[in-house]
């Protein structure tokens, strides 16, 4: 390929942050409460907010841990506490993958607070921070913002003030974290407010655990007679994204916001088609009971999916075989950064060996020109 990729997934993980992040920037009646590290002794360093404890810093006794989680970065030989948030290092790992611009998503972890002020106080620290890190290559470091699922007009303010700031085009959701409250009428304000600024909304996977998963059944059944031998990752085989995607549509958000862009985050791809098919199928039926002006929703939903949502991977063959039913413009590449899933380092081996089927102009649509297209990069 001579040209560079945009990777549409990346992520700035809770662990990297700068530990003085929240402390220094949420107001100072909420300092004590806000997100800090913690030495927990034997349990190492900690992230804690308000009596919660949110995960692991990796700082240097991370790092030094004898076991402790396999990262992208330990594949490439750069394994250090604090890289993928020093700007200058990140470019570097871009340069060395191929990739000239890369979307930054919040941290994964739920970070659930109670405190809905605490709460809101902490995402917007997050986003300025976000910025300023992003700073020295806006157009290449590409942040997304962070916004709460608990709270409506919350989520509606925070996405207008980032609009401002004309750099964060997207706001992100953990999808474990999405309900279906927010398809019904408190939550049109920030549906109509995406709409009109084009911000752009995504789901995300991560966020709480959920009940019933394979991978909280992995963990519940670790050291019985026959545990299972490996779950599905976060997105337990893309299936934490079903209820969320078909709710877009059967509850006619898209239909009303013709003009809100969605993206589905380290979804995969693979699925998709087949449950837009299954949606299309469905709403066909009603007409078979119904007259046309009885049904609220107009429009089919294969034709609102490839008008009004995107969706990311970093290793899909399947996905990449269906495209004619996922829609060419719609699909973007990703190398997930630097995750344990990344294909980072190795990501031209791994994009040409699952692009090798398809045309030239294709292979760039997927790997580029999507993404250039739907943010606005030069």
């Amino acid at each position: 390929m001579d040209y560079q990729k945009i990777s549409a997934d990346d992520h700035i993980d809770l662990g990297y942050l700068p530990p003085d992040l929240w402390t220094d920037r949420v107001p100072k009646e909420l300092r004590d409460r806000a997100p800090r590290v913690e030495d927990q002794g034997d349990k190492g360093e900690i992230w804690v907010c308000d009596g919660e404890s949110w995960g692991d810093y990796r700082g240097e006794r991370w790092f030094a841990r004898k076991q402790r989680s396999y990262l992208a970065l330990d594949r490439g030989g750069v394994a250090e506490a604090g890289r993928p948030v020093d700007p200058a290092k990140r470019l570097v790992d871009m340069d060395r993958d191929g990739v000239e611009a890369s979307v930054m998503f919040p941290p994964i972890l739920p970070m659930q607070v109670a405190d809905p002020v605490l709460r809101n106080a902490v995402n917007v620290a997050y986003n300025d921070w976000a910025l300023e890190f992003a700073s020295p290559s806006p157009k290449r470091l590409l942040p997304v913002a962070r916004v709460a699922p608990e709270d409506p007009v919350a989520a509606t303010n925070e996405l207008l003030r980032v609009a401002k700031t004309g750099r964060l085009q997207e706001v992100s959701f953990l999808v474990n974290d999405v309900t279906t409250s927010m398809y019904l009428e408190d939550w049109d304000p920030f549906w109509s407010a995406a709409e009109e600024t084009g911000v752009i909304v995504s789901y995300h996977v991560g966020g709480s655990d959920r009940n019933r998963s394979i991978t909280t059944l992995v963990k519940e059944m670790k050291g019985t007679s026959r545990p299972p031998a490996f779950d599905l990752g976060l997105s337990n085989g893309a299936t934490t994204f079903l209820e969320p995607f078909a709710g877009l549509f059967i509850f006619g958000t898209l239909e009303r916001h013709p003009k809100l862009k969605v993206v589905l985050a380290e979804s995969g791809t693979g699925w998709i088609p087949a449950v837009v098919q299954e949606m299309d199928l469905r709403y066909k039926r009603l007409f078979e009971t119904k007259s046309a002006s009885d049904i609220g929703l107009k429009e089919l939903p294969s034709d609102l999916f490839k008008r009004q949502v995107w969706a990311t991977y970093q290793a899909d063959f399947v996905g990449l075989q269906l495209i004619p039913f996922f829609g060419d413009g719609h699909m973007m590449w990703a190398s997930d950064y630097p995750h344990p899933d990344s294909t980072w380092p190795n990501s031209q081996a791994v994009v040409e060996q699952e692009t090798a089927h398809l045309s030239p102009d294709m292979q760039r649509k997927i790997v580029r020109d999507n993404a250039v297209a739907l943010y606005g990069l030069e």
